[in-house]
């Protein structure tokens, strides 16, 4: 005979697009994901910002009467689009967060997700997008640096509004030391220097080198949020998008298991913080009693 266990874990959300400004209510904002809000409410790849003269004609007319949509008959430049739509949508959930921190996820994700984006006829194609430019390369990457100097504008507008001051900053896919230093001083390049009026820079744990490694990361940020299942793929070595590998993501393995105890040993010897992000928690009950066992009360999903 099984008994199941009474889990008790408050989840906040992830801000994925504009609408969700409107339905999200006591259950707060856990994360603001920038590749998804830029996919969903600004729908321009990145690298279109430095490289629009080498866009084709049709794609030209495209971003010319996307900005006419909304904008109207004003003129305004790609770059003011790009800044003053990312800014509103910052300050937007800043204000709905109150005073509680508003952690934002700089632009992270691979470059398949962004071949839907208009301009994706610029986007160099990888041959494995998850280990390819994303993260910290992305941002250092020449050709990638002024859409980041954009970004880190928005930010810096958003945060310098009334209410935007909560806004903290989530750092995706640092690879190595070099590439958390080197995050840390493009941030401050750009104006954004961490400790600067308050401004705390997280860390996105999703490599397993950052758990293994995680006594040195802390170093450079002020915390962790981990992301489960990007943590599981790579410790597992799984392709989540091969359909011929019809597996579940695997969140609960001995080996995410034991990451996490890494990751939260480290952080229990400093006074930083260490949220967990995992989407299929309903899905894992074994970790869930073992966030319980080791009080995390709270995942972002």
């Amino acid at each position: 005979m099984t008994t199941q266990t009474q889990l008790i874990l408050a989840t906040t959300t992830v801000l994925r697009n504009a609408q969700q400004l409107t339905t999200i209510s006591n259950q707060g904002i856990g994360l603001v994901s920038l590749d998804d809000l830029i996919a969903t409410s600004i729908g321009i790849h990145p690298l279109v910002f430095a490289q629009q003269s080498m866009l084709s004609e049709v794609t030209q007319q495209a971003l010319q009467q996307k900005i006419a949509d909304q904008y109207g008959q004003q003129t305004v430049a790609l770059a003011e689009y790009y800044v003053s739509m990312l800014t509103e949508l910052l300050v937007s959930a800043a204000r709905q967060q109150g005073t509680a921190p508003l952690k934002v996820q700089l632009i992270g994700a691979d470059s398949s997700t962004r071949q839907q984006l208009l301009g994706a006829e610029l986007e160099i194609v990888e041959v494995n997008p998850q280990l390819g430019l994303r993260g910290a390369s992305f941002f250092a990457d020449v050709n990638y640096k002024p859409s980041f100097s954009l970004q880190c504008e928005a930010i810096k507008r958003a945060r310098a509004t009334a209410g935007g001051e909560n806004i903290e900053l989530v750092v995706p896919f640092v690879r190595t030391f070099s590439e958390a230093a080197t995050m840390i001083d493009l941030l401050a390049e750009q104006g954004l220097c961490r400790g600067a009026n308050g401004l705390k820079v997280h860390m996105l744990c999703c490599v397993p080198a950052n758990a293994l490694l995680a006594e040195t990361f802390i170093h450079y940020f002020d915390g962790f949020v981990v992301d489960v299942e990007q943590l599981a793929q790579l410790a597992l070595g799984q392709d989540f998008d091969n359909a011929n590998l019809n597996y579940r993501i695997d969140t609960q393995n001995d080996a995410v298991i034991q990451l996490l105890k890494m990751l939260f040993a480290v952080v229990g010897s400093t006074a930083k913080d260490c949220d967990i992000y995992c989407r299929s928690i309903e899905q894992s009950p074994r970790l869930q009693r073992w966030l319980n066992d080791h009080e995390i009360t709270s995942v972002i999903c």
